[in-house]
């Protein structure tokens, strides 16, 4: 898996017996500066071109293979199964003229061949299309996982994941798949990110400590807060493509001031997506996991917005926050090959279920 934030690659390598998946390892593969690089302009349509993406397509192949290599090596497990997520490159959830989006579209790179070439194994890749075929968004597809991974009989809880993009997957207690609530709040860490990597020259706010240093603009959030998409009901789900910096181009403020005043935006849109589309249906308890689960002022804020629910993190409740997309792709490649769907219609909008993923044979 490589997410939004196009930090490296996360590898998780799982047993699957008698129907429960259990985590063997999980490893972090990271990106060089250069590789990167190479993605955030493919991303952008100012920078990106076919030949970046065809190479960089291969490329990502030979990263992905080598992450399958190196969690084989340290277990000396050879896998009998790849899933490859890929790298998402654009996604376009719904049509928009103004914006040229004509038809809903996505694209995932990380070229499978390659990964099933190096790795002898076979590969279930390109999961989104197939939802995106039967209409849908493509998008969130973690949620299934999350259903099979996380459904507990007592308790409604909701599966909460900061990356680059937000997003939760709502299981209320003892659920039938077909009760689960999924949507991208909207940002994670993108915006911080962005910030904190051209001016402050960090990868990111470690801990969240230049949020914890500034002060937060309200009149500020609530602008941002008036971005069409959080009015917008599930199904949803968004990216880089409209939260990037274009979005935040406008705003003047001292620069810890920025980092603390989209930090507290991107708890703010969280909670209300809570508010408006969650609590109604009760809510128990929330488990945070990816990079945002570690920036220690974001969830601070959000358990303040959030008070009446309790929020955890991943590592808190005694669970790994890094493997859990990585564990989540285990979880669609395994149903893909056994051909059973593997997407939930009312999450992404899918006319219908359908089985997601592409097979590469070694």
């Amino acid at each position: 898996m490589s997410g939004t934030s196009a930090d490296g690659v996360d590898a998780a390598l799982a047993e699957i017996k008698n129907g429960k998946f259990t985590l063997i390892k999980h490893h972090f593969r990271p990106y060089t500066d250069e590789i990167r690089k190479m993605i955030l302009d493919a991303m952008d349509n100012e920078t990106s071109s076919v030949s970046l993406i065809c190479q960089l397509n291969f490329i990502l192949g030979e990263e992905f293979a080598q992450a399958a290599r190196e969690i084989s090596e340290f277990t000396r497990i050879k896998p009998d199964l790849v899933a490859s997520h890929g790298q998402t490159i654009y996604h376009i959830p719904r049509p928009d003229p103004k914006r040229g989006w004509h038809t809903r579209s996505t694209l995932q790179i990380g070229e499978a061949a390659v990964i099933a070439e190096k790795i002898g194994a076979p590969v279930i890749s390109d999961f989104r299309v197939r939802d995106v075929a039967a209409g849908g968004e493509g998008a969130p597809l973690v949620p299934f996982a999350d259903f099979i991974l996380f459904k507990h009989p007592e308790k409604s809880r909701s599966i909460h994941n900061i990356g680059g993009i937000s997003n939760l997957t709502y299981i209320p207690q003892n659920a039938k798949k077909e009760e689960v609530i999924a949507f991208d709040t909207g940002p994670g860490n993108a915006l911080i990110d962005l910030v904190v990597q051209e001016y402050f020259n960090m990868p990111y706010d470690r801990n969240g400590e230049i949020a914890a240093s500034g002060e937060v603009h309200h009149d500020v959030v609530e602008k941002l807060l008036r971005h069409p998409y959080f009015e917008m009901p599930p199904p949803k789900s968004t990216g880089r493509e409209v939260f990037n910096r274009d979005f935040i181009s406008w705003i003047k403020l001292p620069l810890r001031d920025l980092v603390a005043t989209l930090t507290y935006f991107t708890a703010k849109s969280i909670a209300l997506s809570y508010e408006e589309f969650i609590l109604p249906h009760g809510l128990d308890e929330i488990l945070v996991a990816g990079g945002g689960a570690y920036n220690k002022t974001l969830i601070k804020w959000l358990k303040e917005l959030l008070k009446g629910v309790k929020v955890l993190t991943f590592e808190e409740a005694g669970l790994n926050s890094k493997a859990r997309e990585a564990m989540a792709f285990a979880v669609l490649g395994y149903f893909a090959f056994k051909k059973i769907p593997n997407n939930l219609p009312q999450v992404t909008g899918a006319a219908h279920p359908v089985i997601m993923g592409k097979l590469t044979l070694p």
